[in-house]
């Protein structure tokens, strides 16, 4: 992005133009004026503006036209639309059409600098994220993390960031928000990535088991033990070793661990010499180790060697945006069959995946997606394809002392108002009193528009 930010403003009415011309100089903008659609289109081909204020209402090209026009030359500038009450569904057009943000007429000056900030804001995140999957190969993991929310982007900033190193991280996430894949991606963007991505799983072997496997072991270590083995720390050499579920193993492991991180080198069971080893330990966890330290459940000297560099995934429900671009990623991942070929989802059944709380994150989403698609008849995802569970339990969690908060509550009545009027906006704003355009922001909050 520019150092100054360009802001194009497009209105008929030279009074408002003049107007938000004095409100963006004064914000540190560099401010260009058009006063018809084409004049301004060819300003947005030659000048690259970052975001466009345009009014719907005008002589010839108007701004839902300027505004697909826009997006069809110059996909990453911003649309902000400025429409006087009377054409609020126009305007609400102009959001289903793309346009980051409309504005009503009379202005409130604090809400055109904080949308025009915000726009930027996103702007510059969208380009921050093209940046990075342009930089990786088509078969990176990279491109399998999808979504575009502000959370997303800054792991997707963290991981360009330390994958060149070979500083250890921790991942903490709850299952099913896709850790490996993050430390697969770290993998295949490090300088190691010609090496082997070792994934070992610590939550679900025995203590006695898991040491074998991560260290190797000599022959007659224990019973059973008919040969030597190596290890897959070993095995992990000069590439990276990926520690599933850290945080459950026991404190005799968390020693071992320790010296491994320390000395580089690790010993076999039942063996006496040491063998170096050189490999990057990515670890993860669906605990808080800080927490199990304060407990004396984790050593607080291997929780920080750990913890170098440490990636918080969010999940799911706090990151709706990103909901319906997994469900299209999704969607051409399993939508192509022998038998039939689903390429859509209906906008009831979005409502619901919307509205359910999704605890298994985008594991669970991407299998429902899959039992959809199975049980559908036809090329677009109904409501009654869908799992029981999400049809009937598709509202906000309490919160954990059982308790929903507030904004909770608030939007699963909005939702429930437009459902019982079958998503007729003006009605459900009239019930619920107030503005359509509140239930328009509320929406897109949502991830529904």
């Amino acid at each position: 992005m520019k150092t100054n930010a360009c802001v194009l403003i497009v209105d008929d009415e030279i009074e408002t133009c003049a107007l938000l011309r004095e409100i963006m100089e004064k914000e540190g903008y560099d401010v260009q004026v058009a006063h018809e659609g084409q004049a301004a289109l060819d300003l947005v081909i030659g000048q690259h503006p970052d975001v466009v204020l345009s009014d719907i209402q005008m002589p010839g090209m108007n701004g839902i036209q300027l505004l697909m026009a826009i997006h069809q030359h110059q996909p990453a500038t911003q649309v902000i639309l400025l429409t006087a009450y009377g054409s609020l569904s126009t305007a609400v057009e102009g959001i289903k059409a793309g346009a980051f943000d409309y504005l009503s007429k009379p202005f409130v000056l604090d809400e055109i600098r904080t949308v025009v900030r915000h726009a930027l804001e996103h702007k510059r995140m969208l380009e921050e994220n093209r940046t990075l999957r342009d930089r990786v190969a088509p078969s990176n993991p990279l491109n399998l993390i999808q979504g575009k929310s502000p959370a997303l982007v800054a792991v997707y900033k963290l991981i360009a960031r330390v994958a060149p190193t070979d500083s250890t991280v921790l991942i903490q996430g709850e299952s099913g928000t896709g850790k490996e894949l993050i430390a697969r991606a770290i993998h295949a963007n490090s300088l190691r990535k010609d090496g082997p991505f070792v994934a070992v799983d610590c939550g679900t072997l025995a203590e006695t088991i898991l040491e074998s496997e991560l260290f190797g072991h000599e022959r007659g270590a224990f019973t059973g033990a008919i040969s030597r083995k190596k290890g897959l720390m070993e095995s992990a050499q000069h590439g990276t070793c990926f520690l599933d579920e850290i945080g459950d193993i026991s404190s005799t492991l968390q020693s071992k661990l320790l010296r491994v991180l320390q000395e580089h080198e690790i010993r076999y069971v039942g063996g006496v010499d040491s063998i170096p080893v050189n490999a990057r330990i990515v670890a993860a966890t669906n605990k808080n180790l800080k927490n199990l330290v304060k407990e004396g459940k984790f050593r607080e000297d291997l929780y920080y060697r750990l913890n170098v560099v440490t990636i918080s995934l969010p999940p799911l429900r706090d990151r709706l945006q990103d909901i319906p671009v997994l469900v299209d990623f999704f969607l051409e991942k399993h939508g192509k069959t022998a038998s039939k070929h689903v390429t859509g989802i209906s906008s009831q059944a979005m409502a619901l995946i919307m509205q359910y709380n999704w605890p298994g994150n985008v594991r669970e989403l991407e299998h429902t997606i899959e039992h959809a698609i199975v049980l559908t008849g036809q090329s677009t995802i109904m409501p009654q394809d869908l799992p029981e569970t999400i049809s009937t339990h598709s509202t906000s969690k309490p919160t954990t002392n059982g308790w929903k908060t507030l904004e909770q509550l608030e939007r699963e009545h909005i939702l429930r108002v437009l459902d019982a009027y079958k998503g007729d906006e003006a009605q459900a704003a009239e019930v619920l009193g107030v503005h359509r355009k509140t239930i328009q922001r509320k929406l897109k909050e949502y991830g529904l528009l």
